[in-house]
């Protein structure tokens, strides 16, 4: 699954097979010519938030999500990831680089804290 493509999944699983499809685009924004070596110098370049949020929302719409729920969700996914990665950001690059070459290679911990994002 892309961050485009709409999937009619149940809402529990589509929402963060998105999040997870759109990790692989946010860290991505890691691997850019500055390649940024902690998250300082990742959001002093101010693009790794936003390609996150601008992903996220895209290919949650006209699924399962409201606008707002959506919205509301890849806000949530995003703050739980930085937080979970917060004194680890090499960890970060190391798990988006697993997620490139296998999109289901997602730490238990990273998808629990999606799943927690979703609406109820």
């Amino acid at each position: 699954m892309t961050c485009g493509t709409k999937s009619r999944v149940p809402r529990r699983a589509g929402a963060v097979s998105v999040v997870v499809a759109c990790l692989v685009l946010f860290a991505s924004g890691c691997a850019g010519n500055n390649d940024p070596a902690n998250w300082a110098e990742a959001e002093a370049d101010g693009t790794l938030e936003e390609n996150f949020m601008r992903s996220c929302q895209t290919a949650n719409q006209g699924g399962d999500l409201t606008v707002a729920e959506a919205a509301t969700y890849c806000e949530c996914a995003y703050d739980g990831l930085a937080q979970h990665y917060a004194d680890d950001f090499s960890g970060f690059k190391d798990a988006e680089q697993r997620l490139r070459n296998d999109p289901q290679d997602i730490d238990s911990a990273v998808l629990a804290l999606f799943r927690g994002c979703e609406p109820q």
